[in-house]
């Protein structure tokens, strides 16, 4: 069977975010969600801007244009802190789970805002994942009571949900003036937007500034982390340009729901990297999501 090229744009996004997020998770730790984004969103604007070359796109078009993909970038920065948020006050092992949603909730926002249709076996898969996703995000305590684990998981709940409705609005843009235009503005926007907060909020949000580092005003990590700065935005530029590159051929169900399989990744990097232990409803959780992405793939 050959796959389709939106699975495999999407496939590849997954992998440059499973690339990115691990080392994400540890500067929002240390700088803190506000200042991860904005390194993280400049970092990547060169490489994107690259794609002009190879695609034969131009780096702006109309001033209209610019301007709706600049207002997407407040929103998708919004969801990258709620999301680095996340990532920072963890736990890990269940934030990745949680944020494996966005795609089954870009599904539903696909379907529902522009009318794309799913088959019955596309379908099953988008509710095993969702299964799946949540499974692997609440824990039963011992009163029976369901409980989510901890205030990670609400940060990455929201950010899935803002997070899937820019993806679904960014489809038409991306069609009419391009993905490199496009995703060169939002990124703008997200660094503005980040900018702006980080110097607004910073000092009076906990968990904005750095857990892992100096109290005194917000950490600074070493001189030599700035090439560790450049790798996670080139690998998160990457992903974001897979992602818009299968949006502008591709229904933004199919390029949302495998690019969604990548937060897996951050489960395992709890446990392996932080210690953090899976619960059995967790390893349940995470078999379906895989298993969502087989039915997907082969189905």
């Amino acid at each position: 069977m050959i796959l389709s090229a939106g699975f495999l744009y999407g496939l590849g996004a997954a992998v440059a975010f499973a690339l990115a997020d691990p080392g994400a998770a540890f500067l929002s730790r240390r700088m803190g969600a506000l200042a991860a984004t904005l390194l993280v969103a400049i970092a990547g604007v060169p490489l994107v801007a690259l794609g002009t070359l190879v695609y034969n796109e131009p780096l702006v078009t109309s001033v209209s244009a610019t301007v709706v993909a600049l207002l997407l970038g407040i929103g998708a920065a919004v969801s990258y802190v709620g999301l680095y948020y996340a990532f920072a006050v963890g736990p890990l092992s269940v934030v990745g789970p949680i944020t494996a949603l966005f795609g089954t909730v870009t599904v539903l926002f696909a379907v529902a805002f522009l009318g794309e249709r799913l088959t019955i076996a596309e379908t099953v898969a988008v509710i095993v994942a969702a299964c799946g996703s949540i499974l692997a995000a609440i824990e039963f305590k011992g009163s029976g009571r369901i409980q989510l684990i901890g205030l990670g998981p609400l940060a990455a709940f929201g950010a899935v949900l803002l997070g899937s409705a820019i993806t679904v609005a960014m489809q038409h843009p991306i069609r009419t003036d391009g993905w490199v235009p496009t995703v060169i503005a939002v990124r703008i926007g997200v660094a503005i937007t980040a900018g702006i907060a980080l110097f607004a909020v910073s000092r009076f949000w906990p968990g904005m500034g750095g857990l892992d580092g100096p109290r005194n005003g917000g950490a600074r990590l070493p001189k030599r982390f700035v090439a560790l700065i450049a790798a996670i935005g080139c690998f998160d530029a990457i992903a974001f340009s897979s992602y818009a590159i299968g949006l502008s051929t591709a229904p933004v169900w199919l390029v949302g729901i495998v690019a969604a399989t990548s937060p897996i990744v951050l489960l395992f990097g709890g446990l392996l990297i932080l210690h953090e232990r899976l619960r059995p409803l967790q390893w349940v959780g995470v078999s379906l999501v895989f298993c969502s992405m087989a039915i997907i793939a082969f189905g």
